[in-house]
């Protein structure tokens, strides 16, 4: 009884509430993320031409991919980079990897993007679970100049259900 008092939860709600922990800190690093590339994009006057802060222009914006898409385009450009955003728990899960995919944990990308600088003009494929991290990653990679950066839309869960 004094264990549910101090917790406020009975052990197998406790149990429960366990499992949502990981991905409750994902949806906070994500937002995390996107609220990064909404304040990258709305700067006083001091974003480049690129992202069209302070322009007038607005912001700039990820593509968006389906997966069938998605792999035409990177069989046609073998140079472009597949930037997976899943954490290293997720890079042999039940859904697996693209093989030439590079991982950068979605909650890391900020702070590592000077490592993404050669693709900054290079075709960008941003991809996740189901395409929500992703989608924030992509959307802050466009906000810092790259320009060919687009979001893998249902990310590798719809790369998988289209066979690939």
């Amino acid at each position: 009884m004094t264990e549910k008092r101090s917790t406020g939860f009975a052990p197998n709600e406790r149990r429960k509430l366990q499992g949502v922990a990981p991905a409750l800190a994902t949806l906070v690093l994500v937002a995390l993320v996107g609220l990064s590339a909404l304040s990258a994009g709305c700067g006083g006057g001091s974003g480049s031409a690129a992202n069209g802060a302070g322009s007038g222009a607005p912001a700039a914006k990820a593509g968006v991919m389906s997966a069938t898409e998605a792999k035409a385009f990177l069989d046609a450009h073998p140079e472009a980079l597949v930037l997976d955003v899943r954490e290293p728990s997720e890079w042999n899960d039940d859904l697996g990897h693209i093989d030439r995919a590079r991982q950068i944990p979605s909650g890391q990308v900020g702070s590592r993007v000077a490592e993404l600088a050669e693709f900054k003009d290079k075709p960008v494929l941003v991809v996740c679970r189901v395409g929500m991290r992703s989608h924030y990653a992509a959307q802050f990679l466009a906000s810092q100049g790259f320009t060919q950066v687009s979001n893998l839309n249902g990310g590798m869960d719809a790369w998988r259900k289209a066979g690939y």
